[in-house]
């Protein structure tokens, strides 16, 4: 599914279990990947790890150049979550999951792990997780609010024109609306995601 992005990537997704919902397509891991090689990110965070075939694009991009850590939230509704991340952390110890719902748990851990290095910076996060509009806006303002001056924030399923979500796309207007710095992407499989660049 991924070898025309890289061989290694493609056999440690292949590990994974099958994902209980959603999944990132052959385009858009291509895209992620290539935007981590690109940008370097020395801290990334996910909402919504799922099974973790995104983590492992993140991951294996951030091996070309020398690393970064990942820190992944997810309520792990399903067993394919843990299961997903125990593969995932056998192969990359910079690999996190933080289980919960991040309306309780991505501030206070992520102001944890910022405060705890003074060179610790949130350079990319990814909105992925809770697809209604309370939880896709409080994850948004959290990440936005700790993300790095001119750091990248993805707000994934974004007029998503295969399976529309209404929540994920009134935050994602809000969200341009008032902070501006906004691109939104369509893949050529239908797939939407809007990217913000936090102003310097």
């Amino acid at each position: 599914m991924f070898s025309h992005i890289d061989k290694e990537l493609n056999e440690l997704v292949q590990q994974l279990p099958e994902t209980p919902e959603g999944y990132i397509t052959p385009h858009q891991a291509e895209f992620l990947y290539s935007f981590v090689r690109l940008t370097q990110p020395k801290i990334v965070v996910e909402t919504g790890f799922n099974a973790g075939h995104s983590a492992c694009v993140i991951l294996r991009a951030m091996d070309a150049y020398g690393g970064g850590a990942l820190l992944s939230f997810d309520i792990a509704r399903y067993d394919a979550t843990r299961k997903g991340a125990e593969i995932v952390k056998a192969r990359y110890e910079s690999f996190s999951l933080i289980v919960g719902d991040t309306k309780q748990t991505l501030a206070g851990t992520m102001a944890q792990v910022l405060s705890s290095n003074n060179d610790a910076t949130l350079d990319f996060a990814i909105v992925d997780g809770g697809h209604d509009v309370e939880t896709a806006r409080a994850d948004m303002v959290i990440l936005e609010s700790l993300l790095r001056p001119g750091g990248y924030l993805w707000l994934d399923d974004f007029e998503n024109a295969n399976c529309i979500n209404v929540g994920v796309n009134v935050v994602g207007r809000e969200f341009a609306s008032s902070r501006g710095h906004c691109l939104r992407f369509l893949t050529a499989d239908n797939r939407g995601m809007m990217l913000h660049q936090k102003a310097f």
